[in-house]
């Protein structure tokens, strides 16, 4: 019998867009370990609803669809932050599928003990930034984000990094000191925060400009020198 889904707060069947060029269903674990003003799952890192009951079901899925879906998403909130998933992946890997991790890489140690077969690992802002903006509350940020972003560099093109653009949380100077934190990176994604719909924060943006097309772009510019590919994704 296939273990419990502990922490399991979200589920979308199937998707064609999370994995690159897998078809695959995307698991949301509850849980955070940072409170990005921007966030849309907030739901899953505040108020996580609880979504164990769903282990038979999630489990039933996979072994029926596994001539269709063949990779399993692990995003949230933060995934890492269960220690159960290991035993999870074991048996989702036993089944035959491949897996994609979704991280901020603030543990690096566990991206480890996933060895997902694509990682897709977000940097935020300045690592000196984390603790003012996001709410870190490690010491040590910059330190994990290079140790988790050798693992993105070792993987090649089964791995990216993705910044979230948002005002304050990335300007032009934030970007400058970005671009020497993940050199030698393949593939970058730049992708403007949407602040239209319910955020974890939205007075946090308050009387702040928004950033432009043209800023995305001049961003883009500045990166592309510094790694395989920068790309913005609307």
């Amino acid at each position: 019998m296939q273990c419990n889904l502990e922490g399991l707060s979200g589920w979308i069947k199937n998707s064609f867009i999370d994995f690159p060029g897998t078809v695959s269903t995307v698991l949301f674990f509850s849980g955070c370990n940072l409170r990005c003003p921007y966030c849309h799952n907030c739901s899953l890192i505040v108020f996580p609803d609880d979504m164990s009951g769903l282990s038979n079901k999630v489990w039933d899925f996979l072994e029926k669809r596994k001539e269709v879906i063949e990779g399993v998403v692990f995003s949230g909130g933060e995934p890492t932050l269960h220690p159960n998933i290991k035993e999870i992946i074991k048996e989702i890997r036993k089944i035959g599928y491949k897996v994609k991790l979704d991280t901020n890489g603030l543990l690096p140690d566990m991206i480890g003990e996933f060895s997902p077969d694509y990682l897709a690992l977000d940097i935020k802002t300045d690592p000196k930034l984390y603790s003012q903006y996001l709410k870190a509350q490690y010491n040590n940020i910059e330190t994990r984000l290079k140790k988790s972003l050798s693992i993105v560099k070792k993987m090649g093109g089964n791995a990216e990094v993705r910044i979230t653009v948002a005002p304050r949380i990335v300007t032009r100077d934030i970007i400058l000191g970005l671009r020497d934190l993940i050199e030698g990176v393949g593939l970058v994604y730049l992708q403007p925060a949407d602040l239209t719909r319910g955020v974890l924060d939205q007075s946090f943006f308050k009387s702040v400009d928004p950033v432009t097309k043209e800023e995305v772009a001049e961003f883009q510019e500045l990166l592309e020198p510094a790694v395989g590919s920068c790309v913005i994704r609307e």
